[in-house]
């Protein structure tokens, strides 16, 4: 098995290992073959399909295959083919890719073609089992552990947060957890890993902090409310305090100073 990917704090949560390996030894991969000191980001997805990993890769319209579908993977040919439809959705194209090569580093003894829908999301997963590792490879494929570590270490940092403090109230699942979620942390990593908002709450659904085995670091109480848009009145009522939630309990009364979000 592929050496596992983690962090000095962070790891892949249990069930997630070996697809985590798998992602981090093609990662290493093309590291290793390209003379790079470091896996640059966001991950040059599309180029290492068709560089280091020497995968044939191209454009077309896949509708005759379905109307839904946006990707296929060729297993034998070794080939990958993107609709055109995905190529004006950064985050979203750069998924299909990932979760297409994902199909050819797992499942080349499972079925020779693999064709991806867009019926199917990721705050929806896909009934077959097949697509949900695929998912999970292209998650782990475009936010690597010990790089999603690094810049999430760099966000709470900027924040003037201690890091420790911040873990903890990242992995509560409050208001205030929600609050720094949502306006702090994932708009930060899916500019700098160019990932859709869905694909990074799904990366985070699946690892977990060290000292907490078995949480995720981001609550399955949160996924669902992540998906709406951040109108909410009680996320609206959070105190904040030089930029950071602040949880308060009956006793405590909110400074004249602190600010409330917009």
């Amino acid at each position: 098995m592929p050496r596992q990917p983690t962090g000095r704090v962070l790891e892949p949560r249990r069930g997630r290992q070996v697809i985590d390996a798998r992602a981090w030894s093609c990662l290493e991969r093309c590291r290793r073959k390209l003379g790079l000191d470091e896996i640059p980001l966001p991950v040059p997805v599309e180029d290492w399909i068709e560089g280091p990993l020497g995968i044939r890769f191209g454009f077309t319209d896949l509708s005759h295959l379905g109307e839904d579908v946006l990707g296929a993977a060729h297993v034998e040919d070794r080939e990958i083919l993107i609709d055109q439809r995905v190529t004006n959705h950064e985050g979203r194209f750069r998924f299909t890719c990932a979760h297409e090569l994902g199909h050819l580093m797992l499942h080349k003894k499972v079925r020779s073609v693999f064709q991806e829908s867009s019926i199917f999301n990721l705050f929806r997963p896909s009934p077959d089992r097949y697509e949900r590792q695929a998912d999970r490879f292209a998650a782990a494929f475009l936010m690597p552990i010990p790089l999603l570590e690094r810049e999430l270490v760099r966000i709470i940092d900027q924040r003037g947060l201690k890091r420790g403090k911040a873990v903890v109230q990242l992995i509560e699942p409050t208001t205030e957890s929600e609050w720094l979620w949502r306006r702090v942390v994932l708009p930060e990593i899916t500019r700098r890993f160019g990932v859709s908002l869905a694909a990074a709450v799904h990366r985070f659904n699946d690892i977990q902090a060290k000292a907490l085995s078995g949480t995720p670091l981001l609550p399955r109480e949160l996924v669902p409310l992540l998906q709406r848009r951040a109108d909410n009145a009680e996320l609206q009522l959070v105190d904040v305090e030089n930029g950071l939630p602040v949880r308060r309990t009956l006793f405590d009364s909110a400074p004249a100073s602190a600010e409330r979000p917009t």
